[in-house]
């Protein structure tokens, strides 16, 4: 009777190892996958942030003639608008806007996987959702500078232009027109829009510049999580 309930022990317990082995066996097997399917997530999202620096430096600089032309505007204000054969370009980097082509699939896919917990840098989870939170903001931000300079700026400045394209002999900055100003603008109006360009300029050009540096950090953290 002893021996038989051994081999029955021992046989209990051989069934509840393989029974465990084979669970641990398949949860590990899961693990493996999900760990694979987040690096690849990872290596995509790495590339389109390679993507979001190169087009964050473009509307810095953009933002940066933006400001310094708004600065000459005023100055031009205050001087009682004499004439300068630059102020059309002045004028002009006024109505630059920009859009932040920015790519959010991956990180999506990442956060919808469930398992960011494969993540082993708490870091870099805090510095992706910091990161997209502020690109969210940065594209409204763009939006509502677009919805001034299409529907405020150009309608006024149109009053004194007979012209607004591409000029080969006055460069604003890259894809932006030129507008031709036939005629002084109203000083303090103009003056207006140039103070309220100058300040939000300023703040895209800082934000689009912190873009790219937090891009550059958060890549470093992306390769080394890579590599484990």
């Amino acid at each position: 009777m002893t021996e038989i309930l051994k081999r029955g022990g021992i046989e209990f317990l051989a069934v509840f190892l393989g029974i465990a082995l084979s669970l641990w066996i398949d949860e590990y097997q899961k693990s493996k996958e999900a760990r694979g399917f987040n690096n690849q997530i990872l290596s995509r999202l790495y590339n389109n942030l390679e993507a979001d620096s190169v087009d964050a430096v473009w509307n810095s600089n953009a933002h940066r003639i933006a400001m310094i032309g708004s600065e000459k505007v005023m100055q031009w204000c205050d001087d009682n608008q004499p004439e300068i054969d630059s102020i059309d370009i002045f004028i002009s980097s006024m109505a630059i806007r920009t859009i932040f082509v920015n790519n959010k699939e991956e990180y999506n896919a990442l956060k919808s996987s469930g398992r960011m917990d494969l993540i082993k840098n708490e870091e870099l989870i805090k510095s992706l959702h910091d990161y997209y939170t502020i690109v969210d903001f940065i594209k409204e931000s763009d939006k509502a500078i677009l919805n001034n300079v299409n529907n405020h700026y150009i309608p006024f400045i149109s009053n004194y232009a007979d012209f607004y394209g591409k000029d080969s002999t006055k460069i604003v900055f890259d894809i932006y027109g030129v507008f031709k100003i036939i005629k002084n603008p109203n000083k303090s109006k103009l003056k207006f829009f140039a103070s309220a360009k100058h300040s939000i300029s300023q703040r895209m050009y800082e934000r689009y510049e912190n873009i790219v540096k937090d891009v550059t950090v958060i890549r470093g953290m992306i390769r080394k999580e890579l590599k484990n």
